[in-house]
């Protein structure tokens, strides 16, 4: 079941779902999340990226300061987050949804379309420059809203997950790479042939 509006209100005054909240970010089903002051963006590296190596990511990224507003070339793509912090109960799930003015205008959130059951932290946002034009991005934009369901059943947290990396997350944590035990995988996949 999806939450409507007074049951956001509810959840928001009794387990603090969102701590910043005005009149105009409660749009009937949803919540609308805007984005920090602070943001990075992709730089180029000489070599690719092996993904199946554990190596740190910092250099990838450089920071830089929306205060002013940023200008998102054609084709570049930037990484911030939520000024809200975010505090999904157990008992629910979120569905993230860029908001369509956006995607309307060439400028795509690809990124984090979910929250699990116990999620806390600063949620990730990532907006693509789909467009050929170059676009001013500034600080506390409401650029995408979050949709709350009720759960059938007992769910684990997020917390007590093993991949619990974005746990908690704040100031724009750089990306984590998932190491896959190879071995592992293998010897599963032999089970099916």
């Amino acid at each position: 079941m999806v939450l409507a509006t007074s049951e956001l209100i509810n959840e928001i005054d009794t387990n603090k779902i969102v701590d910043i909240v005005s009149k105009n970010t409660i749009q009937g089903a949803t919540i609308d999340l805007r984005i920090g002051e602070k943001a990075r963006i992709q730089k180029r590296v000489d070599s690719p990226i092996d993904l199946s190596i554990m190596q740190d990511l910092d250099v990838l990224y450089e920071e830089v300061d929306l205060s002013n507003g940023y200008i998102l070339k054609s084709g570049e793509y930037l990484y911030s987050e939520t000024i809200e912090y975010i505090k999904i109960p157990t008992d629910k799930s979120a569905l993230l949804l860029p908001r369509s003015s956006l995607a309307r205008m060439g400028l795509l959130l690809p990124v984090s379309q979910y929250a699990n059951p116990g999620y806390e932290g600063h949620l990730p946002i990532v907006i693509y420059n789909a467009s050929q034009n170059d676009f001013i991005i500034p600080p506390y934009y409401r650029v995408m809203q979050i949709m709350l369901f009720e759960l059938k059943g007992e769910a684990k947290a997020y917390k007590e997950q093993i991949d619990k990396k974005y746990f908690k997350e704040s100031n724009i944590k750089i990306p984590e790479i998932d190491l896959i035990d190879k071995d592992e995988l293998l010897s599963q996949l032999e089970k099916y042939e």
